[in-house]
């Protein structure tokens, strides 16, 4: 399988209603992804999203290796991060090897 061919979409990233309760969590090819809303005390709730080399999950994974993105909590910030995550996938191959890696 190429790059490109499997893309995430809005519609598979779920409505903002989830996001008020829970995060979303995914993997594209070897690319781990989390979403989720932040909202601080002042100011508005908004989308943080992170990419990461799987396989590992987010937690344990070193912070050198995440990269991050943040969004308004809107339909559009919605698709922002959709479109950040896929361009994280198309623009850093290298990243997501599929070669077996030591994970300790």
């Amino acid at each position: 399988m190429k790059l490109g061919d499997t893309m995430l979409t809005s519609d598979e990233v779920l409505n903002l209603n989830y996001y008020k309760k829970t995060s979303y969590t995914g993997w594209i090819n070897g690319m781990r992804f989390l979403i989720r809303r932040e909202a601080p005390e002042e100011g508005d709730a908004f989308f943080h999203a992170w990419v990461w080399p799987g396989p590992l999950i987010f937690s344990l994974t070193d912070d050198s290796l995440k990269t991050d993105f943040t969004a308004p909590f809107t339909n559009e910030g919605k698709q922002q991060v959709v479109d950040w995550i896929n361009a994280q996938y198309e623009d850093h191959p290298e990243k997501w090897s599929h070669e077996k890696k030591n994970l300790y």
